[in-house]
This record gives structure tokens, C-alpha cells and sequence, in this order.
């Protein structure tokens, strides 16, 4: 995909910001909380990897499995971890049903979604004059893909623990952990991206977050990106 010059810049400020800053926050958090040295991983919303290049770094010898449903971010991710018997990569999304839905692509590929676009939003207008100016769209196109419940890929691959169950997809983490009831059960703890903005429509982090207490899970911390409305939340399962 080419990439603009105002999204090449973008992305090189967030990035920085991200290794420098905010992923050391998680990292300290992460350590504190969890002894694993050889932790079971889901990665939903691996993008290009950002995630598991962290995790690796994090721990010893981590199992991760990958979940990234944009085609051309799976394919990095194969040319990029396709060797590494302890990565395992679908190019599926997980959601509360099985079924196929339309991705919506965006120019920073990190923030494509399922979920639906408040076109009124001031911070969704704002991303597209910066991301794309020219045509103050952030949005290229759509592609099909393949959604399945998390607790039926728990049941089939056998799994019988989460240590670490991170969760970024754009609006659609209710739907994510919906479909994870029996899984969640088995999970200690999760980092799951909390909206703080107006862009996605129906999106209602009080759900989220009340859905969590129910299944037993405590806030630990809330870290806010900079300069972005949105922030990662860890939680940590009380009853695990």
C-alpha cells in the first residue's frame, strides 16, 4: 500500500512514541503482575507485529497466537514470523458469532474495523485531514473476512489457559469478549484498547467495562496514549 506523506510521518510519531513511552509502561505493569516465563498469548489485532515483537522481548519463551483478518497485514506477519513454531498466525478475526463480515481498510492499517464510522465525529475528521488530506478519507476500501467465536477456537485447539489476552480492535472488543464467556474463565489477565472519542457509532465502553466485572475481572491500570483518545486497560482476573 503507498503510503502518504502525512501518514508516513504519522505513523513514525506514533510509533516512536509507542516504543519509547507507552510500551514501557505496559512493560513495567506486565511484570509486576505476571510471573509467567513461558506464557500462553492471544494476540487479537496483531496488525504487522508491533505486539508480538513486544512480547517477545517481554518474556523467555512465549507461545503466541496471532489474530490479524486483514489480508495484506497477514501476509507481513507469515513473511515476518512464518518460521517461529511458537507463533501462530490466523488470518481470522474473533467476534461473539460465526460468520463473515466487511473489514473496512484503512490508510493506517493498525485502524481498520468492522465497526460502524460516525462520519460527524470531530476526531474522525480530524485523523482524515491528517492521515489523508487530499481527500480527507482514512477509509480505502473494504475486504472480506472471517469471524469465529473465541471459545470455539479454545475448544478446538485444546487450549487450557490465557496467560495474557490482548485485545485492539477498533471498536469491536465488545464483541470480542462476548464470544469468549468460556474462555475468559481461564484467562488471568487482559490488555484491552478503551475508545475515548466519538468516531465508532453504537460503541459504549461502559458495556465493556461492566461486562469485565461480571466475568470477574479487576482493573489494574489505565494508560492513556499521548496525544490520542484512546488508552489500553489491564485487568487481571480475581478468581484465576
Amino acid at each position: 500500500m503507498h503510503l502518504n506523506l502525512s501518514e508516513k510521518i504519522f505513523s513514525l510519531f506514533h510509533r516512536f512514541i509507542e516504543k519509547q513511552y507507552h510500551l514501557r509502561r505496559l512493560s513495567k505493569i506486565l511484570r509486576g503482575i505476571s510471573e509467567f516465563k513461558n506464557p500462553i498469548i492471544f494476540d487479537i489485532g496483531a496488525n504487522e507485529g508491533e505486539s508480538i515483537d513486544f512480547f517477545l522481548n517481554l518474556f523467555e519463551n512465549p507461545t503466541i497466537y496471532s489474530f490479524e483478518p486483514e489480508m495484506s497485514s497477514y501476509q507481513k506477519l507469515v513473511k515476518k514470523y512464518g518460521k517461529n513454531k511458537k507463533i501462530n498466525l490466523f488470518n481470522l478475526a474473533l467476534g461473539n458469532k460465526k460468520e463473515e463480515l466487511k473489514l473496512k481498510i484503512n490508510i493506517k492499517s493498525s485502524t481498520s474495523t468492522f465497526s460502524k464510522i460516525n462520519t460527524q465525529s470531530k476526531y474522525y475528521n480530524l485523523k482524515s485531514l491528517i492521515l489523508n488530506p487530499s481527500k480527507n478519507d482514512i477509509f480505502l476500501g473494504e475486504e472480506k473476512a472471517q469471524v469465529e467465536k473465541m471459545d470455539n477456537f479454545f475448544n478446538q485447539k485444546k487450549i487450557n489457559a490465557i496467560h495474557i489476552l490482548k485485545i485492539d480492535t477498533e471498536g469491536f472488543e465488545l464483541n470480542v469478549i462476548e464470544g469468549a464467556k468460556e474462555a475468559l474463565r481461564k484467562t488471568k489477565i487482559i490488555i484491552i484498547e478503551f475508545q475515548l472519542n466519538d468516531m465508532y457509532l453504537n460503541y459504549d465502553s461502559k458495556k465493556i467495562e461492566n461486562f469485565l466485572i461480571v466475568n470477574n475481572f479487576a482493573l489494574v491500570k489505565s494508560l492513556k496514549f499521548p496525544f490520542m483518545l484512546y488508552e489500553d486497560r489491564v485487568y487481571i482476573n480475581t478468581k484465576y
